[in-house]
């Protein structure tokens, strides 16, 4: 039979309706004493286990799949904290804080009721949470700082100056709660209760948990008397008590339940509810699959848990009664951690954890998850979620450019790629292929410059599955691996791939690196022959495209096109068309922008950079494009020996104070920052490339005979998809005079 609906959707009316509609069966409330207390620790001598980052994935794993505390175990966990602490402190130092805390909350998220160690924070952990300190201070959320406060100070040698200033703040803050408690009696309930749960989800101890049920029982109760009070008396209230008497009648019995769930103790949850007014409050579906869970315990009972928190969180919530977000993130992550616990071959439990994982930083182990659950001879659709799990994690860490983590989770995925290529060799599609993991792997290892890595996987994906694109990428490495007749063999593949009548954009792109091939070797004619064929291809295409950035694009490639037979005008005239199309869309014109003001650099026509710049400022594109766009038309300038115009100041200027990579270049252009400083302050293989390209500009603008060399560097970067790279190509590329085809039906 169907349960009846786990969480209530209701919404604070504009009167007081809400209230009598969550307490209409409920006449009074008691509340009662504090839950169960969390598991006893591991007992022995424990000897700390020092986790690798080549053991992490499989570390990692052996905590997550068996919570049977031993010495030997809590061992293993101390040094797992530790270093996916490590992780986070590496994640603040490349300047990725939100992914930090995320890591710092992970670790923490392994730890149980009795297996806190002071072991497990060590000197790289302490620079962790005083990370994880900074960045949630700003936002309020005091309990999970004083949570963390609190595991920095014992962190930190006693009678230490870091000890005692640690000590300050956190006695600061707490003066700083008290004396903030403002509102009604419900108000300063509600705050009490949200940061003593918030610092339970992060403290773990028993103690801390029992704190945190109490100030939720009391939030209710209070919640209850007042609603009480209102139907008897019927006087209007305060719109805040009454907005916080709403919040704790809908949202309470689930947050009280979540905070037990977070540590995987539904018993604990149910002696609570049933023992206090929360039993009058809780949903009832919820109720009933949260004592399936306490008695039962099974992977079934604990799924739906999970399932059920994770069906709340996809719906829409209302910001003022609602669940928190910790508190369904902790819900979620005990739950399947509990499920997956009880049945490791569970598919369904091994992907719900999986991806809670990957949004705690802990990407690493999910590989191993997901495959031991899939057995020897999984279908293909099973297999190719796993492998879609696989890219997810991929592509979680490529928008951080933690590109360590990226090699750990794809080496940890090995038993899923084997799979994969045997029902490939098997004839089974799969979707995503392994192929498509590899490509992405490689294009990590591209990024991060790493081309002895990326090659063979290139040729591994290419092999597997010939693509156009694909094709074009691996021959653009191998150009840059210095091999310029392999990567003529990969533009001839590319050109006839399986796919290459239904990808016109990127047939043009690999006739055009076939061109900078041959252009680059001396051999005019093979050049000749290879625009001709780009140029016959982007009118065609030009004919077809009906999409406008489809269009765009195909106007910017044209754009390339002219240029490389020195048609000025007629590149210039497409660049026009492409802003046009895209006028409305700030992404594509962002991108069409620096199309335009880098190829302006590259024939040093300043008033066609300028202007290109001027359409960005008028269209408000990103910030970041803009500030490319704004040193690329300063460096033309000082390349001219021309006074500037305000155009590339006013693309520069705000960004000067900005912490992140772009605005260290700001800085740089406007002075601030010397040619050493900026080197310095890159933390990545393409900052640094971006670092050397500019400085290069800078030298060959004043003068410096050895710059066009450090150019030349620049151009042969393994960083390959880096527009300074292609810039710094074509400034030295070999001058070309060829003649446009007779009858070519320029537009």
């Amino acid at each position: 039979m169907s349960l009846p609906p786990l969480f209530p959707r209701r919404r604070l009316a504009r009167g007081l309706a809400a209230l009598t509609l969550a307490l209409s069966a409920v006449a009074c409330g008691a509340s009662g004493s504090p839950g169960a207390k969390g598991p006893p620790g591991a007992e022995g001598r424990v000897a700390a286990v020092e986790v690798r980052d080549a053991d992490f994935s499989a570390s990692l794993f052996t905590i997550v799949r068996d919570g049977k505390q031993s010495p030997q175990r809590t061992g293993l966990l101390i040094g797992v904290v530790r270093r996916q602490l490590a992780h986070a402190a590496g994640r603040f130092n490349a300047g990725q804080p939100d992914r930090a805390v995320d890591s710092v909350l992970g670790a923490l998220s392994l730890v149980r009721p009795g297996e806190g160690r002071a072991e497990m924070i060590d000197a790289v952990g302490e620079r962790a949470v005083a990370g994880a300190i900074e960045r949630l201070s700003p936002r309020g959320d005091e309990g999970r700082v004083r949570a963390l406060m609190e595991l920095r100070s014992a962190a930190l040698p006693s009678g230490s100056r870091a000890r005692a200033e640690s000590d300050e703040h956190l006695a600061a803050l707490e003066q700083w709660m008290k004396e903030t408690r403002t509102g009604g009696p419900l108000e300063q309930l509600g705050a009490d209760q949200r940061a003593a749960v918030s610092r339970a989800l992060v403290d773990g101890r028993a103690e801390s948990i029992q704190r945190a049920a109490a100030a939720t029982v009391a939030w209710i109760d209070r919640a209850i008397e007042f609603n009480i009070e209102y139907r008897q008396g019927g006087a209007r209230p305060e719109r805040e008590e009454a907005v916080e008497a709403a919040r704790a009648l809908e949202s309470g019995g689930a947050s009280l339940a979540a905070l037990f769930l977070r540590f995987g103790d539904a018993k604990g949850a149910i002696d609570q509810i049933d023992r206090t007014s929360v039993r009058r409050v809780i949903p009832p579906g919820l109720y009933q699959r949260l004592k399936a869970a306490a008695t039962d315990d099974d992977a079934v009972s604990w799924q739906a848990l999970a399932a059920a928190f994770a069906q709340h969180e996809a719906q829409e919530r209302d910001a003022e009664t609602g669940m928190r977000q910790d508190l369904l993130d902790g819900a979620i992550w005990g739950a399947a951690l509990e499920a997956y616990r009880r049945d490791p071959l569970n598919y369904d439990s091994a992907t719900l954890l999986s991806q809670v994982m990957i949004r705690l930083g802990m990407s690493e182990a999910t590989p191993l998850v997901i495959a031991g659950a899939l057995g020897d001879r999984p279908s293909p659709g099973a297999l190719g979620a796993a492998l879609g799990l696989v890219l997810s994690a991929l592509s979680e860490e490529a928008s951080n450019d933690d590109f360590d983590a990226a090699r750990r989770t794809y080496n940890a995925a090995g038993p899923l790629l084997v799979l994969a290529d045997r029902a490939a060799r098997g004839g089974g599609a799969l979707d995503p292929s392994g192929a498509r993991v590899r490509s992405l792997m490689a294009s990590l290892e591209l990024r991060a410059g790493n081309l002895v890595a990326a090659l063979p996987l290139l040729r591994a994906a290419t092999a597997a599955e010939p693509t156009v694109n694909g094709l074009t990428v691996l021959a653009m490495a191998e150009r840059q691996s210095g091999e310029p007749q392999a990567a003529l063999e990969d533009v001839r593949r590319a050109l006839g791939a399986p796919d290459a009548r239904t990808a016109p954009l990127e047939i043009i792109q690999a006739h055009l690196l076939a061109f900078e091939l041959h252009r680059d070797a001396g051999t005019q004619d093979r050049a000749k022959e290879s625009l001709d064929a780009a140029l016959t291809a982007a009118l065609d295409t030009r004919q077809r495209a009906r999409d406008p950035g489809a269009k765009a694009r195909t106007e910017r490639l044209l754009g390339r096109i002219l240029d490389g037979y020195g048609d000025e005008k007629g590149a210039t005239r497409a660049y026009d068309r492409a802003f046009a199309l895209v006028a409305a869309e700030p992404p594509q014109l962002g991108a069409t922008m620096l199309d335009a003001v880098g190829r302006a650099l590259v024939e040093r026509d300043l008033p066609a950079a300028r202007r290109a710049l001027k359409r960005g400022l008028e269209a408000n594109v990103d910030e970041d494009d803009l500030i490319y766009g704004g040193l690329w038309v300063l460096l033309l300038e000082r390349a001219l020996g021309v006074a500037t115009d305000g155009t590339a100041g006013r693309a520069l200027d705000s960004a000067t104070s900005r912490a992140s990579w772009t605005g260290k270049l700001a800085a740089w252009a406007n002075g601030g920052l010397s040619d050493a400083d900026l080197g310095r302050l890159a933390r990545s293989a393409a900052q640094r490339v971006e670092a050397q390209f500019y400085t290069a500009m800078a030298r060959k603008a004043a003068g410096d005979a050895g710059a066009d060399e450090r150019l030349r560097a620049v151009s042969k970067s393994p960083v390959i998809d880096l527009l300074e790279v292609h810039l710094a190509r074509e400034m030295l590329a070999p001058a070309l005079h060829l003649d446009l085809p007779r009858n070519a039906g320029l537009p």
